[in-house]
């Protein structure tokens, strides 16, 4: 059986979600990669999908300095464009 979080992946592949740059350990990384790290933690951490989609979504705006924030606990690094 595939995990929910499997499934998203085909919602953050490249398109106009693709709204920032993003980094693992200082390494820039695709958004789909990124976005499937976040969402391998956020199912760890125990943060249900609809949740953690908003966080992804908020932290690459500029007004998403908290979502970056949360973000940023999974290794993550955002930057707005």
């Amino acid at each position: 059986m595939l995990s929910h979080w499997y499934l998203l992946r085909r919602h953050f592949e490249p398109s106009e979600h693709n709204m920032g740059k993003y980094f693992l350990q200082n390494h820039e990384l695709p958004e789909p990669d990124a976005a499937n790290h976040w969402f391998e933690y956020a199912e760890s951490h125990g943060i249900d999908i609809p949740k953690a989609i908003s966080i992804w979504e908020d932290a690459a705006t500029e007004e998403g300095a908290e979502a970056r924030r949360l973000v940023s606990a999974a290794g993550i690094k955002v930057e707005a464009t």
